[in-house]
């Protein structure tokens, strides 16, 4: 079965189970849901970046800061939206790639995240931008709640469910996607969440670095080359004592 189908089909289940009340649906942002370039399928190098949260992800016809081409479909700016609109999720992958990792948000592009994506995108030997690519990015919790942080904004059994919901989407995608690596910028903090969402997974020490700064990851769902460190906002706040360098250090093993 072709991959886009399969994640589609992972969407679609995604999108009719009920973990969530009402309440609860109209407070999550529209799901992240991701488009696999052709690159993808012909490189052997296939890295897999994994960020914290979705943060302002939705899409509308009359809104620039959100919608880079003439959105035909309804607006969805939420998780309701999302499971009423018939074509939801042929919206939202077409989103994913014309959002093509904030290259129309110049703010955004500027950012230490897609700093850091495009840091490896290069590392690998691709041009920085573009969608065509074997560098992929998606995020640990499939949307925030209220415009922020899950375990900030969210109580216990909202981020239970949140945590069950994206384990399991996060744990097929990579399944699906078969990266050659991943790395995690999501710092110690999610860690949690980290190992509910892969059961049984272990963070190992790299080299001499406190494990709360980098870690491999050793999990039955990963690569061997699996990374957790900090946010790259944190990594260049603390570019002095060498934390931006990590970026290099896991690009070296790949």
């Amino acid at each position: 079965m072709d991959k886009q189908i399969e994640l589609n089909n992972l969407y679609a289940n995604l999108k009719h189970k009920n973990l969530f009340n009402d309440d609860l649906c109209e407070r999550l942002s529209a799901p992240l849901l991701l488009k696999i370039p052709d690159k993808w399928y012909a490189s052997k190098k296939r890295v897999l970046v994994v960020g914290q949260e979705t943060l302002g992800w939705e899409f509308k016809k009359n809104d620039d800061e959100y919608c880079y081409y003439a959105w035909p479909y309804d607006d969805i700016s939420n998780f309701s939206q999302f499971k009423m609109i018939d074509n939801s999720i042929q919206a939202l992958v077409e989103g994913y790639q014309k959002f093509e990792f904030a290259k129309y948000q110049p703010k955004n592009h500027r950012s230490p995240f897609w700093r850091a994506y495009r840091q490896i995108r290069t590392y690998t030997g691709e041009d920085s931008d573009g969608f065509n690519t074997s560098v992929l990015w998606t995020n640990l919790f499939r949307m925030s709640i209220d415009g922020g942080s899950v375990y900030k904004n969210g109580n216990p059994q909202e981020i239970e469910s949140m945590v069950t919901l994206s384990g399991s989407v996060l744990r097929n995608e990579i399944q699906i996607l078969n990266p050659s690596a991943i790395i995690f910028f999501i710092g110690p903090n999610y860690d949690e969440y980290l190992q509910s969402m892969l059961p049984g997974s272990d963070l190992i020490t790299v080299k001499n670095h406190d494990s709360r700064a980098l870690a491999k990851i050793k999990a039955a769902e990963l690569p061997q080359e699996s990374f957790r460190t900090y946010h790259p906002a944190y990594l260049q706040r603390k570019t002095n004592d060498g934390y931006w360098r990590f970026i290099d250090e896991m690009c070296g093993e790949f």
